[in-house]
C-alpha cells in the first residue's frame, strides 16, 4: 500500500464515521417514531376494545386485542411462570402467570394475575395462594409482554421444576414445558378481580407516543450536533486560511 492511499484512508476515515454516526442515528429516530405510531394505535385499541359476551365463540387467536372476556374454567395450581425484573414503586418483583383451562375451549391461556414482591437472592419463592377448582375470571385479551432488548435467549424451562423463572417472556420455550396448546395470547386479569395479586390497573402501553417521540428528538439532535461539529472542522481543516 503506497503512501497516497494511506494518506486517502486517513483523511477519509473521520468523514465516513460522521457519515455512518448521523444515518445511525437518524434511523433510530425514524424507529423512535415508528414505535410512537405502533404505540399510538394500540392506545386506540385498548380505548375502544369490545366485550365478548360468554355465548360468543372464542377463539384467543382471532379475537379483537384487548378484547374483555369472562372464562370460566380451573388454574393450574402449580406449574407457573414468573416474569422477572417488574418494578412497582421502585421495588423488585415479578409478574406471575399462571396457566388457565376454560372449560368450553381446547386452548390453555396464560392468566397475569399482576405484581408479586421477590428479592432474587433471598433464596425463596413469592408466596401468594392460586385457587383451585372451578372459578369465572374477567380479563383483556393482550399480546405477550415484548422485550425491547434482549441479551442471549431464553433458557428452556424445567418441567420438573415449579415455578420457572423467566428473563424475557418467551412462547416458544414455555410451549415446550406446557404444551402445544398454550395460546399465543395472555390474559392481562382485571384488576378488580378477585384473583388478581397487587390490584394495579394495567397500562395500555408501557411508553406513551410522547416519550418515543421525546426519544426521536433527542437522536435527530445528536445527528444535528455531529453534522455542525464535522462541518466546523471539515471548514477549518480544508478551507479556512492560517492567520498571517
Amino acid at each position: 500500500m503506497n503512501f497516497s492511499v494511506i494518506q486517502l484512508i486517513k483523511h477519509s476515515t473521520p468523514h465516513l464515521v460522521a457519515l455512518v454516526l448521523i444515518v445511525v442515528c437518524l434511523q433510530l429516530a425514524q424507529w423512535q417514531r415508528d414505535r410512537a405510531d405502533e404505540k399510538a394505535t394500540l392506545i386506540d385499541q385498548w380505548n375502544q376494545s369490545v366485550t365478548l359476551t360468554p355465548d360468543q365463540p372464542l377463539d384467543f387467536a382471532t379475537a379483537p386485542l384487548f378484547s374483555k372476556v369472562t372464562l370460566q374454567g380451573q388454574f393450574d395450581p402449580t406449574r407457573h411462570v414468573l416474569l422477572d425484573n417488574q418494578t412497582r414503586n421502585n421495588h423488585p418483583g415479578v409478574h406471575v402467570f399462571v396457566p388457565f383451562y376454560p372449560i368450553d375451549n381446547d386452548q390453555i391461556i396464560l392468566i397475569n394475575r399482576g405484581w408479586q414482591p421477590w428479592l432474587r437472592h433471598s433464596g425463596e419463592w413469592p408466596e401468594y395462594v392460586t385457587p383451585e377448582g372451578l372459578v369465572t375470571i374477567q380479563g383483556r385479551l393482550s399480546n405477550p409482554p415484548r422485550v425491547g432488548f434482549e441479551l442471549g435467549q431464553a433458557q428452556a424451562l424445567k418441567t420438573d421444576d415449579w415455578p420457572n423463572l423467566m428473563t424475557y417472556f418467551d412462547v416458544a420455550r414455555i410451549k415446550e414445558a406446557l404444551g402445544p396448546n398454550l395460546s399465543n395470547r395472555v390474559l392481562l386479569l382485571d384488576p378488580e378481580d378477585a384473583h388478581h395479586l397487587s390490584k394495579d390497573p394495567w397500562p395500555s402501553v408501557n411508553m406513551t407516543p410522547d416519550r418515543h417521540m421525546a426519544y426521536a428528538f433527542q437522536w435527530i439532535a445528536i445527528a444535528v450536533a455531529i453534522l455542525i461539529i464535522w462541518l466546523s472542522l471539515s471548514y477549518r481543516f480544508y478551507w479556512k486560511k492560517p492567520s498571517e
